[in-house]
């Protein structure tokens, strides 16, 4: 009996490994067959019956679409556009995004239904370390404390005292590097060295800190030989972030790599230099320091006029850095392309910027805060950069609950539903170049279409022109960038004839958080004899 019983006992442990196993293999079935053509643990479509899109692949989706081997990605998302159209889907692991390059779509997720959409747990995940808490990766009342702080910053009179006068101090000394560089013949990067100028002013705007930019910046074209390693860090930083967003297993794949190690020194390096200039304004506003109007107001008084965090105030910093530098120094350097190379010789912009100026009497060294909206030539040439050499070429928010986005007849396209935890995907590369938005010549640069027939200036809905992002969440700093980048540039090329290296290469995007030119842009300068001031 007893060898019976064990028989039986036997059997029935069989049999229950025989169910576990099959079990666990109907589950392993049942999930590949549930993620046979999308990403693992990405929502199902419901709008699988009209919308189109890349076929996906076990688990991975269309995660592969978007590994771009250091190309930018925004090429990536182009392609993708020319075979499925403005409106289509895919997914990654975890999550399935809708693809919404149009201004209606726009119009809805950042005007009509704007609360539902929001920067989400992907973005904090994957730029928490870089941007601590700062503004372009927090929602709700954090959100609406930040965005009300640096408000303040950009008042009428900080525009006319502080930022003006730090804004003239720096072109005094890159002025006077250009003519030494002039004078040695030597060919520099200018986009490189439009990153250390926009530096140099954040760091004066922000903290009225002089000393740390004179080790980045002088008159002596020997400067141009080192950077700073925490500048460098701030670089390679922007990087190595840049690719999380195409890796939704970027905690593996850098573990793997080593890139961890590489991320958390830059994040490191750089707050060292900026927490040190927080701590040594809270240690003065500890014994008594307050700010000096009449010197302006920086970003930190402001922002310690909301909070006293050092952690908080230093992501604050940082996006404002983030945001200005990159962006500005950036834009610069596709608008000195566009006035100099080749394709654009027939418009004949620099000239017309230098007797534009002259015209209008502007008799002192360099333009004040007033004078750039004058400008109307300079700024159609600035506004047609930043629409088709746009630096901030895609943008994604995350649907904090289910909505119905609406029908787009143009596109054929009926209303598209998304699922709580979806992400909306836009990519401004693409929008600028495509003739369902901006007509049969969207790809080709043109500043008269920011002019009128009787010389006024054109303006666009801001879900059409959508280079400084539109409704809440606009770009608070597109004025700043706009005067920087036009008093910048008028003061270049009033003192200076400038030669590309090549004005008849193709320059192409850079790989990294904002667009730039790969490989920079190379070129020498030339002193004028006749100027405009």
């Amino acid at each position: 009996m007893n060898a019976l019983h064990q028989h039986v006992q036997q059997l029935s442990i069989l049999a229950l490994f025989e169910i576990v196993a099959l079990l666990i293999l109907s589950a392993v079935t049942g999930i590949c067959w549930t993620y046979r053509n999308r990403g693992f643990w990405s929502s199902s479509s419901a709008n699988s019956q009209f919308i189109p899109g890349p076929e996906g692949k076990l688990f991975k989706g269309s995660s592969g679409e978007l590994q771009t081997n250091g190309a930018a990605s925004c090429k990536a998302w182009y392609s993708l556009y020319k075979r499925y159209g403005p409106a289509y889907e895919m997914t990654i692991p975890f999550f399935r995004l809708h693809i919404i390059n149009h201004p209606t779509y726009l119009e809805h997720i950042q005007k009509h239904n704007s609360k539902n959409y929001i920067r989400g747990k992907f973005i904090r995940n994957v730029f928490g370390p870089l941007h601590r808490s700062g503004i372009f990766i927090v929602d709700g009342k954090e959100w609406q404390f930040q965005r009300k702080a640096a408000t303040r910053a950009f008042s009428k009179r900080n525009f006319e005292t502080h930022i003006t006068k730090s804004l003239h101090h720096w072109l005094d000394i890159l002025i006077g590097l250009l003519s030494n560089l002039a004078k040695e013949q030597k060919e520099f990067d200018f986009q490189e060295l439009m990153g250390r100028l926009m530096f140099c002013l954040f760091l004066q705007i922000a903290f009225h800190e002089d000393k740390l930019g004179r080790d980045i910046l002088s008159k002596d074209p020997d400067c141009l030989k080192s950077t700073p390693d925490y500048i460098q860090a701030f670089d390679q930083a922007a990087l190595c972030f840049d690719r999380r967003r195409r890796d939704p297993l970027w905690r593996i794949s850098e573990k793997l790599s080593g890139e961890d190690k590489i991320t958390k020194r830059a994040a490191d390096l750089f707050y060292a230099k900026i927490d040190g200039l927080i701590k040594k304004r809270l240690d003065a506003m500890k014994n008594g320091y307050t700010p000096d109007p009449d010197a302006g107001v920086d970003l930190l008084d402001l922002f310690a006029q909301s909070t006293t965090d050092p952690y908080k105030l230093g992501g604050m910093a940082f996006s404002f850095l983030s945001a200005g530098r990159d962006t500005t120094a950036f834009s610069l350097s596709w608008l000195m392309k566009e006035i100099h190379h080749s394709e654009n010789q027939h418009l004949d912009a620099a000239n017309k910027i230098r007797a534009e100026a002259g015209e209008l009497g502007l008799t002192h060294e360099y333009l004040r805060y007033g004078d750039a909206p004058k400008l109307r030539f300079s700024n159609a040439m600035w506004d047609e950069t930043a629409r088709l050499d746009t630096v901030s070429p895609a943008g994604q928010m995350e649907a904090a609950q289910d909505d119905i986005l609406p029908a787009v007849p143009e596109l054929n396209m009926p209303p598209r539903y998304i699922k709580k935890g979806d992400i909306v995907s836009y990519q401004n590369y693409v929008l600028s170049r495509m003739p369902q938005v901006w007509g049969d010549d969207a790809a080709v640069f043109d500043p008269y279409r920011w002019i009128n027939e009787n010389g006024d200036a054109v303006s666009y809905s801001p879900f059409k022109y959508h280079s400084w992002n539109a409704g809440p969440r606009s770009c608070l700093g597109r004025a700043l960038a706009t005067y920087e980048g036009i008093a910048i540039s008028t003061a270049i090329l009033d003192h200076f004839d400038v030669l590309l290296t090549d004005n008849h290469k193709k320059y192409e995007p850079l790989a990294a958080l904002n667009m730039g030119i790969k490989g920079g842009l190379r070129m020498r300068v030339k002193e004028r004899a006749s100027r405009i001031c």
